[in-house]
């Protein structure tokens, strides 16, 4: 042993303490970085060296830098993200449902207001200013079913479109995972730390998983494979692309699936979680279901309208005609309810009558069609008009309420899951402040140790002199 061995551990000391100094540092400039994972320079006491029958102490030694992390607060964050990703996607859409159903006017109103229409012309059925207005009023609840529809497959397209830009960036994801396997990898076999790598590899995971509610194991190796909806997204540094090019012949996109392999194939009903798998859901799904309901609403109504109508007899003595003009098939009927070309040219021959032979004052046939709103209707499951709308429109709002209600929980968990991975991970000023004016006085020390051994090196060169 000898002043040599005092400059060495002088000197391994200096660089221990300028690495936490930079550590610390790194830590600080990182204080608001989304994801940044405090790190922390594992100090270790150098191996002794034996020497004079005694164990001599060779200094400090860094073991390296790690970040400081709880897996299970991680592995739960992406798993919230992508439940958080699923329900607050369905609950935006359910709201713009909502909104397009009011309690108060909308399809209920117009209806409403059609058979109102009805029973003034039942209390004046020779009039022909309520024979007009009647039709007015189909025309209008018409116009209305029309429009509500329009909505629904307008919101249909909106979802349509969020899918091919959210499998956009499902494809920058993907492939920014894999790199960043591949460099985590490259770094951690050669012993160097890849605790910034590992940080914005996390950030992506909780993004991907946002987007499609995947699963996420770890490798031996640092790598990450992640696969969703029994699909490999990305394997090591192999990933996989979507794209929603293909055209169904509903004039929706299918969702495609290119494997790392070169497989593709159509992977709609496969991604069942996050994002993707609610935008898929609720415009296959939850709008279609409502856009075939009030398809079947207004061919129900046209048919039953038509059939009664068809039973009375116009200010002219003729047979009642159509009310609305007929619609074959109950797909698209919503958006084709019109009355009929002749009633509409002359609304006398609006069939008020029983039979001919007590016009003008017969308002019986009128009154039947009045009757109409308390019949229970086969084809809408034993409810009459207005209940079968009050029922879809109730549902609606169930179903808007319920995922509203899942959002908040699911979000107020993820709130306090990442206040639990902040209380870990998260950087604090005043607690980095206090080590950078620590490992600043071990440098300190560890200068003025350098500065004793130089003082004795002189000393010894000043006898020999």
């Amino acid at each position: 042993m000898g002043i040599t061995s005092t400059l060495s551990l002088a000197a391994q000391a200096l660089k221990v303490a300028q690495l936490a100094i930079q550590t610390t540092g790194h830590n600080l400039a990182n204080v608001a970085t989304p994801g940044f994972s405090r790190q922390r320079v594992d100090l270790v006491s150098a191996p002794p060296s034996f020497n004079g029958g005694v164990f001599i102490g060779q200094g400090v030694n860094a073991a390296g830098v790690s970040r400081l992390v709880d897996r299970f607060v991680e592995a739960e964050l992406l798993s919230l993200n992508g439940e958080v990703g699923y329900s607050d996607t369905q609950s935006r859409a359910l709201n713009s449902i909502q909104e397009a159903f009011p309690l108060t006017g909308g399809v209920n109103g117009a209806l409403s207001e059609f058979f109102g229409a009805l029973s003034d012309l039942a209390n004046n059925p020779a009039g022909l200013t309520e024979r007009v207005s009647v039709v007015g009023k189909a025309r209008a609840l018409g116009d209305t079913l029309a429009q509500t529809r329009q909505i629904m497959t307008s919101l249909q397209r909106d979802l349509d479109l969020d899918i091919g830009s959210t499998t956009q960036r499902l494809n920058v994801l993907t492939e920014q995972i894999a790199g960043l396997n591949n460099q985590i990898a490259f770094n951690e076999v050669r012993g160097e730390a890849a605790n910034d790598f590992r940080d914005q590899r996390q950030s992506l995971l909780q993004e991907l998983v946002a987007l499609t509610g995947a699963t996420v194991r770890e490798s031996e190796t640092g790598q990450v494979t992640v696969t969703a909806g029994g699909l490999l997204l990305v394997g090591n540094e192999r990933f996989a692309t979507l794209s929603s090019d293909v055209v169904g012949s509903d004039g929706l996109h299918a969702v495609t699936y290119h494997g790392p392999d070169g497989t593709a194939f159509d992977a709609t009903g496969l991604l069942e979680g996050g994002k993707i798998g609610s935008l898929v859901n609720t415009r296959d799904t939850q709008v279609q279901g409502i856009v075939d309901e009030l398809d079947l609403f207004a061919k129900t109504m046209v048919d039953e309208f038509n059939s009664q109508h068809a039973l009375g007899y116009d200010l002219t003595g003729a047979a009642g005609g159509n009310l609305f003009t007929p619609i074959a098939a109950s797909a698209g009927a919503a958006a084709n309810v019109t009355v009929a070309t002749a009633l509409a040219a002359d609304p006398r021959l609006f069939a008020a009558a029983n039979t001919p032979a007590a016009l003008p004052g017969d308002n019986r046939n009128a009154l039947a069609l009045i009757g109409l709103r308390d019949t229970t209707i086969a084809a809408l499951g034993g409810q009459t008009f207005e209940d079968r709308f009050l029922t879809l429109v109730g549902d609606i709002g169930s179903q808007a309420q319920a995922a509203q209600s899942r959002l908040d929980f699911q979000q107020a968990l993820l709130s306090q899951t990442q206040s639990r991975r902040e209380s870990v991970s998260g950087v604090n000023l005043d607690e980095e402040a206090t080590k950078l004016i620590q490992f600043q006085r071990a440098f300190e020390a560890s200068s003025m140790l350098v500065r004793t051994a130089d003082e004795m090196y002189q000393s010894l060169i000043d006898m020999v002199r």
